[in-house]
């Protein structure tokens, strides 16, 4: 039987969350949010600007999101944003000097949260985790295949029979009074 409680989305989702609501409290001192850290720390591993695109799959931070947040960073003189002479339609988002400060500062704060968390984990073993990881993320092409097919729909039915079940029997009749005025 399925149990949420043992399902891998959840248990990521939980450890996820759980070390970035700690990783904030020492964060925020700064000025700093989980996704704002994951802009500077980005850019700072690629060593290079990146154009939003390119920053939003580093980060997992949507595009809409990831605009208004590089705005407020720009603001805040943590990162640069210009357009690129030969694409004037594309953003480029560099680290300033504060911003690799602030980056440089907050990545040994980032590896010692990952030792804690890997615990009594041999080096082995976390480097085998990491792999792993990636891996089922890759494997998600494959999903993301199945829901834009339509074959996931199929697994659950259209879902007209489970709205139609909750609707109580007045609001069903109501409705198709409707549809034949």
């Amino acid at each position: 039987m399925y149990r949420l409680s043992k399902s891998l989305p959840y248990l990521l989702a939980r450890l996820g969350v759980r070390m970035g609501e700690l990783f904030v409290r020492v964060a925020r001192k700064e000025g700093l949010t989980l996704p704002m850290y994951r802009v500077l720390a980005a850019l700072a591993e690629q060593d290079r600007p990146l154009r939003l695109g390119e920053l939003a799959a580093f980060t997992s931070v949507e595009m809409s999101t990831l605009s208004r947040l590089v705005a407020n960073m720009h603001r805040e003189g943590m990162v640069t944003r210009e357009r690129p002479q030969n694409d004037q339609r594309s953003l480029q988002v560099t680290l300033t000097t504060r911003g690799a400060a602030l980056a440089s500062r907050f990545m040994p704060v980032s590896a010692h949260y990952e030792n804690v968390a890997t615990g009594n984990m041999t080096a082995r073993d976390a480097a085998g985790l990491k792999l792993t990881l990636v891996q089922l993320y890759e494997n998600l092409d494959r999903l993301e295949r199945e829901v834009e097919s339509g074959a996931i729909a199929k697994l659950i039915g259209s879902g007209t029979e489970g709205r139609r079940a909750e609707q109580s029997p007045r609001k069903r009749s109501m409705k198709r009074r409707r549809k034949t005025s």
